[in-house]
């Protein structure tokens, strides 16, 4: 014993235990990676193949590509360069027909400031009547020449003429637009358009001379209401 010999009892008491340790402590299993089905309990769909925007089948060519093609094509020949010059006064006048008529159809051949069947109807109202207004341009220029006389009496009366024909067109111009708010506000109660813009519209068109006005008058001056707006047919 004193030499360091160990009794078998002790040696088999320490065996038994080491084996009960080792059945006792259960093996540790390693944790599997939770893939994403799991989580959400279905499967994620896959997403659509997005296709891209396909091009137009004929798009329309840019300037130098027309450039391009009228050098590839070649001069002209008298004959075509009449045809096409003949096919552009015909679509010219096809246009002002369709404008003239108040078609909504060509309103977009308009400028922004005349397009609209608000705008349509003020240049009736204005075309409509006869006012003082559309001779103000030449009584002025008229005023201006013979106020270069060297007569100062007559200075005199043109600038009474001038004040008198100003008060004229101011009062016609109140007028015109107490009647532009009373239509255009009953045929189009929910418009967007602004009543300041449609009243300078009007009174800008009204003392301008009815031959320069564009675009071009369509109603005559026994032209009632139920006719202001509508398309000629």
């Amino acid at each position: 014993m004193l030499g360091g010999h160990r009794p078998p009892r002790v040696e088999e008491g320490r065996s038994s235990v080491g084996k009960k340790s080792a059945q006792a402590v259960p093996a540790i299993e390693e944790p599997k990676p939770v893939s994403a089905t799991d989580k959400k309990g279905k499967a994620t769909p896959k997403r659509p193949n997005q296709s891209k925007a396909r091009p137009p089948v004929n798009p329309p060519l840019t300037n130098k590509e027309k450039r391009e093609a009228v050098k590839k094509s070649g001069p002209l020949t008298k004959e075509q360069k009449r045809q096409a010059k003949d096919d552009v006064r015909a679509e010219r006048a096809r246009i002002a027909e369709g404008q003239w008529k108040g078609d909504p159809l060509f309103d977009k051949y308009h400028l922004p400031r005349d397009r609209g069947a608000e705008r349509l109807l003020v240049r009736d109202i204005v075309d409509g009547r006869w006012s003082v207004g559309q001779y103000y341009m030449f009584a002025a220029f008229a005023i201006l020449i013979f106020s270069t006389s060297g007569n100062v009496q007559l200075q005199g009366y043109l600038f009474i003429a001038l004040l008198a024909l100003t008060a004229v067109i101011v009062l016609e111009s109140v007028l015109l637009c107490r009647r532009v708010k009373r239509l255009v506000f009953q045929r189009f109660p929910k418009t967007e358009q602004r009543k300041g813009s449609l009243y300078w519209y009007a009174i800008q068109r009204s003392i301008m001379p009815r031959s320069m006005r564009n675009p071009r008058a369509r109603m005559s001056y026994k032209a009632t209401e139920d006719d202001l707006g509508k398309v000629v047919k």
